[in-house]
């Protein structure tokens, strides 16, 4: 099985960690293959910037067919619908899987983000896959602190769980991956990482079979 991961960005150092993450999650014989996105900008924050990334993220499908599933490994899930109208093998974003790999552990879920600018964004994101009644809040973390990434990380979270109620985090980047398990011991609550909850989705996915019900094509019907 081979596995197409999309970094919509062009930062070569997240590309680096993502697929670090994704060979570390998936089963022995399944090959991981992850490309930044070609031209696109350096960090994906705002709706411009997944307009921007979108022809790289393409471009990357057509060059991959041979592929049995694709990851983007955004959670902002840019241009998803985009990619899934393109192809009838999955297409799992890291945002959508880390919810869905939330709902089984816990009543509510928060997204921790690392910056403030994509809060909104996320939020707009938890009200698109109907998920607004079991995301207890979506934090970013204190990007004026400097105290250490993953202890500010830790704050935020601990914020989450103590004054919203969340019983589980997912992380709101794709940078964050790896994190997740030291978290999950400093905070004693499930911490879910969305590269690898998106691999190992697309994993099952594929291994299955399935399919994508592009929209419009059943239209005739």
């Amino acid at each position: 099985m081979k596995l197409l991961v999309i970094n919509p960005n062009s930062d070569d150092s997240f590309t680096a960690l993502i697929a670090e993450a994704a060979r570390n999650a998936v089963a022995p014989g399944t090959e991981v293959l992850c490309e930044s996105a070609p031209g696109a900008p350096r960090f994906i924050e705002t709706h411009e910037d997944d307009i921007l990334c979108a022809p790289g993220m393409l471009e990357l499908l057509k060059r991959h067919t041979d592929a049995d599933a694709f990851v983007v490994a955004c959670t902002c899930d840019p241009n998803i619908d985009a990619l899934r109208e393109k192809t009838d093998k999955p297409v799992v974003g890291a945002g959508e899987a880390s919810m869905l790999f939330a709902l089984p552990l816990g009543a509510t879920f928060s997204v921790i983000q690392t910056t403030e600018g994509s809060v909104q964004k996320k939020r707009e994101l938890v009200r698109k896959y109907g998920l607004q009644d079991r995301c207890a809040s979506v934090r970013a973390i204190d990007e004026k602190s400097d105290a250490p990434r993953e202890d500010k990380l830790a704050a935020a979270a601990r914020r989450a769980r103590d004054d919203d109620g969340a019983e589980v985090v997912t992380l709101g980047c794709a940078g964050l991956a790896g994190l997740d398990k030291r978290l999950e011991r400093t905070l004693g609550i499930p911490v879910i990482d969305g590269i690898v909850a998106a691999v190992k989705l697309a994993e099952a996915l594929a291994a299955r079979g399935s399919f994508t019900s592009r929209r419009g094509k059943y239209s005739g019907l």
